[in-house]
């Protein structure tokens, strides 16, 4: 590889088989900017009220990828989504767009299984306008548009001390095809579905390691940037820069954690985990193992029982929902 060709930003493309889903629950906004989300499954009613606001009552579809909260279940201080209001059935554009509502900053103080969203801009149901919809994603970024008025969502998971701030989700709402008008007075019923990978570490030492005091984690190789188009909330691609190299984030007692793009391991075999302690290196390719997981997919949570042994890693591993799917071994040399 040239050096020219290391410092490209590389985006792989995706074909529509290989897009994350399109969800389509959605939230509530309000007239003093004040929305009441849930982290999980549950939903606050909103008073019934009928002066133009929006009101969203939201959720966190299926096993988490949020550090806040032993169940990683709740919204953090400082959280941030986006909000988009566009008319009814209409794709996210320039021109579908109503009330000058693209794109609205909401952010939270609270740190809750339900957390109050204020916006110093707040929304309002078009007074004489049409039927609308609402789309949403966390968290929020300024520069939601890129390159030539694409609608593209661009991250980089290269930094994973903070979680919450790499956690993408998306939320759609059309009230079941019917649109939403100012006569709704019902919250907006907002349920954010994951897009990116949750991958877990939990390391213990075995035959010939005394202790992991000291312990570096070190993952190699992997695509690190990614980017979604959220008109339809599809994957447009993952890349690298340079030469990669990322560091989970540490949960405490020996367990690491990633959130990462869906990735299949085809693109990925130089994709390596390394594990130093007491001097000593022991590398693990993840596309080897016997569980024979040949990917990272949207939303699904890969949990990995590693141990560190004097002659090589041995690794379990298990995916649960999101997808449940049968886990496999790994060995590290």
């Amino acid at each position: 590889m040239t050096g020219q060709e290391k410092n490209k930003h590389k985006i792989n493309k995706h074909n529509n088989n290989n897009r994350t889903m399109t969800t389509k629950n959605l939230f509530a906004l309000a007239v003093s900017a004040l929305f009441v989300f849930a982290s999980c499954n549950q939903d606050e009613p909103a008073p019934a009220v009928n002066d133009g606001r929006v009101q969203f009552a939201s959720g966190i579809s299926g096993v988490q990828t949020r550090v806040a909260g032993a169940e990683g279940n709740l919204w953090e201080n400082g959280d941030a989504i986006g909000i988009y209001m566009v008319e009814h059935q209409q794709p996210l554009s320039a021109s579908s767009i109503k009330e000058g509502a693209g794109n609205v900053k909401y952010t939270t103080a609270s740190t809750s299984e339900t957390a109050t969203f204020t916006s110093t801009t707040p929304i309002y149901y078009p007074v004489n306008g049409p039927l609308v919809d609402f789309r949403a994603y966390h968290p929020y970024s300024s520069a939601a548009i890129k390159d030539d008025g694409n609608y593209w969502y661009e991250m980089d998971v290269q930094d994973q001390s903070n979680q919450s701030a790499i956690d993408f989700m998306t939320a759609s709402a059309d009230n079941s095809g019917a649109g939403y008008d100012k006569t709704n007075t019902s919250a907006v019923n907002l349920n954010f579905q994951h897009q990116l990978a949750k991958v877990i570490m939990n390391v213990s030492a075995g035959d010939g390691v005394s202790n992991l005091t000291g312990l570096d984690v070190k993952v190699k190789g992997m695509d690190h940037l990614v980017i979604f188009d959220l008109t339809d909330f599809s994957l447009v691609g993952t890349g690298f820069v340079g030469t990669p190299v990322i560091t989970p984030y540490s949960a405490g007692s020996n367990s690491y954690e990633l959130i990462l793009p869906p990735t299949e391991f085809y693109n990925l075999s130089d994709c390596k985990v390394e594990f130093t302690v007491g001097g000593n290196t022991y590398v693990w390719t993840i596309s080897e193992n016997s569980g024979n997981i040949t990917d990272f997919n949207s939303g699904e949570k890969y949990t990995f029982e590693v141990t560190l042994t004097k002659n090589k890693v041995q690794v379990s591993g298990e995916i649960t929902p999101w997808s449940p799917v049968n886990g496999g071994i790994g060995t590290a040399k």
